[in-house]
């Protein structure tokens, strides 16, 4: 049986914790012991077993206490973990299936298997691939060997200061980068406990932290605004630490979520390709929208022209699989597409790269649209975007969640005020929540095309 590091790591914490409770469900329900994942573990290493090194297992899985020992058997037997959330499914699984070529998927704690040709991998063979979207409709997979996934998980700990007598509230996918390295790693890594909890309306997960005593909270910029709008509450549990990722954290919600509960949050940013990259470790009370803190403990980040980033590290993956883009990404080094503003040393994410729109010629990015419409009073957030447009090749549009509300003609007044004609922009719709997906992100090009065809557009 192969030794790796969350191997060495997870035999320190069976030995110290042993029968405790690992892994609670909503009501405070034991799920699993650490000794039952370490039975869980072999139970699954037996059933895996047969297959060669090197092959991809896809692990379709929700919020599920199986992940840890599921995890640690395929590190065992050398064989490629492939996380994938529930939702995917139809032409989007086909599509995961046709880059990963896996030999077998585990549903429902079922393995079933698959006859897909094995992947050619080059040295090192990964032994995790994360999925993100790629440029050609297919996805692409970002290769990771046990040590990156090590390395991220330590500078998570160290960085949020996470502990190991802490309960982490599992409120975000499991099968997603920011869900498996803040909630399943910190587990095996020294014993964080975690609570699986599915259920996303907002008075449920209040409920479930009261009943789970938990005491960290990793959560995405919508679950905190929908806490927020609790009115009739005014203390979270036992929650101490809270942790925003998966979209920039706007600053009505920081001061919303610290007025009802008396907690900060906390913004973190990472991305798919190298795991965490900032955290505000203060939990600034007084940053604008989309703050994310200074570089985490263990990542190093160098300033680049037209406010990109490159970060380097032991947390960034080996490239992506299966057609590379060593200009983004290679074994060390990674450039994201989003564009960062430096407040000194710490930073503001402010949108990315691919979404700058061309008015007649003209490019914008809609964070300055955005930015200028946050001042008006009553502004909760907005979020704008670019549709096609016959004349002027794109137009800008502005979806806004105002308290009270206010008006298009307003919006319309404000932004000609302190905007160029040009960068106005040409419709507003007034919201009562801003669309995300299961990872509490927003994506301007779904916005774009949802407009479009709520609008008959062509």
């Amino acid at each position: 049986m192969r030794l790796h590091l969350f191997g060495a790591a997870w035999a320190n914490v069976l030995q110290r914790h042993g029968p405790k409770t690992a892994i609670y469900g909503n009501d405070r329900e034991i799920l699993r012991t650490f000794v039952d994942i370490e039975a869980e573990r072999i139970a699954w290493r037996d059933k895996l077993s047969s297959f060669p090194k090197g092959s991809t297992i896809l692990v379709q899985l929700a919020e599920d206490a199986a992940w840890p020992a599921i995890f640690l058997a395929t590190l065992d037997l050398s064989l490629v973990m492939v996380p994938l959330e529930t939702e995917v499914a139809g032409q989007q699984l086909d599509n995961v299936v046709t880059v990963t070529r896996p030999h077998a998927t585990i549903r429902s704690k079922e393995l079933s298997r698959l006859h897909s040709d094995s992947p050619d991998w080059t040295t090192p063979q990964p032994d995790l691939l994360k999925l993100t979207s790629g440029t050609t409709g297919l996805p692409r997979a970002i290769r990771f060997r046990d040590s990156q996934l090590f390395s991220d998980c330590r500078n998570i700990c160290n960085s949020m200061g996470l502990l190991p007598e802490d309960v982490n509230f599992g409120a975000i996918p499991f099968a997603h980068s920011y869900g498996f390295s803040n909630l399943v790693t910190p587990l095996l890594y020294q014993g964080t406990r975690f609570v699986c909890s599915r259920d996303r309306l907002p008075r449920a997960i209040y409920r479930h932290i009261e009943e789970s005593e938990a005491t960290v909270l990793p959560a995405t910029p919508a679950i905190f605004q929908a806490l927020s709008s609790l009115s009739d509450r005014d203390r979270l549990g036992a929650i101490r630490i809270c942790i925003s990722a998966g979209a920039p954290l706007p600053a009505e919600t920081v001061q919303q979520f610290y007025r009802r509960y008396n907690l900060r949050i906390h913004s973190f940013y990472g991305s798919s390709e190298c795991g965490g990259i900032m955290f505000d470790r203060e939990g600034r009370l007084d940053a604008p929208s989309g703050f994310v803190g200074t570089p985490m403990d263990g990542v190093q980040i160098t300033r680049l022209p037209n406010d990109r980033i490159e970060i380097t590290g032991a947390t960034v993956g080996d490239g992506y699989f299966p057609d590379q883009d060593s200009e983004t990404l290679q074994t060390g080094r990674f450039r994201p597409g989003d564009l960062v503003r430096w407040l000194d040393e710490s930073a503001q994410l402010y949108g990315r790269a691919s979404d700058f729109i061309n008015i007649a010629g003209k490019k914008i990015h809609p964070s300055l649209v955005e930015e200028h419409i946050r001042k008006l009073a009553g502004v909760i957030e907005v979020i704008a975007f670019g549709v096609p447009s016959p004349n002027r090749n794109e137009d800008l549009v502005a979806l806004v969640i105002s308290n009270p509300p206010i008006s298009r003609q307003t919006l319309e007044a404000h932004c000609r005020a302190g905007l160029a004609d040009w960068q106005v922009p040409r419709d507003f719709e007034i919201v009562n929540e801003l669309p995300v997906n299961a990872r509490g992100k927003i994506k301007r090009s779904d916005l774009a095309s949802e407009y479009v065809a709520r609008r008959g557009m062509s």
